[in-house]
């Protein structure tokens, strides 16, 4: 296969997003040995180049995954490469059932994450309170946290058109989020949640007071580097990990309070945390659900 093959396939395909690209350009690299002959290459060979490669299921799910999406753009056959992803793909389900089991053993209560959340606020960490609140009032992701804080007079700049911003809007009595930029933006559009939360107001005030900004003037993000430049999507993930309850990832706090209104049996709960994440309820419960194994 050459570059210009997955690069026409790129461009067939503008719907996948930046990361996704650079994603299945690094899973296409690992062919390098078998010299990224992928569209002619037998399909028992590419299964047994897979079964045989050195890295996890799940990578293994990723690099067959690609394999199945160019060989059927290119309209070559995928059968038996089908098949042995499926295999995987269960396989995969097995070891994350255990993982699962595992997290339940060690995970802490939602009531311990709020306590955690009130000893923030207590304790004045205003950027670690303002990331665990919204983190349990929006389930959000990390790239969600990726926000720009600005008064509501400044509010028009989020009607650009491809504005890939996300904001946090601080209002007299609440708080808006806007995020245009986030996993599944391309199946559910700009997303828009009202906070009333007088904390979270509160928190922020005082973090851009900390912070010697003067709110609404200068350039001002939740997360940024000690230059007050934007941060990378791996540094806020291991930003955020910096405040959240003993290091929990954001997927591990979905986890927690997703079984915990299962538990409470809470359907309007869940709904909430499925419109909020950008993911169906049956994902959201067969994925995040800790008892779902």
């Amino acid at each position: 296969m050459t570059e210009k093959q997955i690069e026409d396939y790129f461009k067939a395909n503008e719907q996948l997003s930046d990361r996704t690209v650079v994603s299945y350009k690094n899973l296409y690299n690992k062919f390098e040995d078998m010299d990224k002959n992928i569209l002619t290459q037998s399909q028992s060979n590419i299964i047994d180049y897979i079964d045989h490669f050195d890295g996890s299921t799940n990578t293994k799910l990723a690099m067959i995954n690609v394999v199945v999406n160019l060989r059927r753009h290119y309209k070559k056959k995928d059968e038996k490469i089908h098949s042995r992803k499926m295999q995987l793909a269960d396989d995969y389900k097995l070891y994350k059932n255990e993982i699962k089991k595992e997290k339940k053993e060690g995970l802490p209560t939602a009531k311990e994450l709020i306590a955690h959340e009130n000893r923030l606020y207590i304790d004045k960490d205003w950027t670690g309170f303002i990331i665990v609140h919204l983190m349990r009032l929006l389930s959000t992701r990390n790239k969600d946290l990726d926000l720009k804080i600005i008064p509501a007079n400044r509010s028009q700049r989020t009607t650009k058109p491809n504005d890939k911003t996300n904001y946090l809007i601080i209002r007299s009595n609440n708080a808006q989020v806007i995020r245009n930029n986030y996993k599944t933006f391309s199946s559910y559009g700009q997303k828009k949640n009202l906070v009333p939360s007088v904390r979270l107001n509160r928190a922020v005030i005082n973090l851009a007071k900390a912070l010697d900004i003067e709110f609404g003037k200068d350039e001002f993000y939740l997360l940024s580097t000690k230059a007050g430049q934007k941060m990378s999507e791996d540094s806020i993930s291991k930003k955020i990990r910096s405040y959240t309850y003993n290091g929990l990832s954001e997927s591990d706090y979905n986890k927690i309070f997703v079984s915990e209104f299962h538990k409470m049996d809470d359907i309007k709960a869940l709904e909430k945390i499925s419109n909020n994440r950008g993911t169906t309820l049956e994902v959201l419960l067969s994925e995040y659900h800790l008892d779902n194994v």
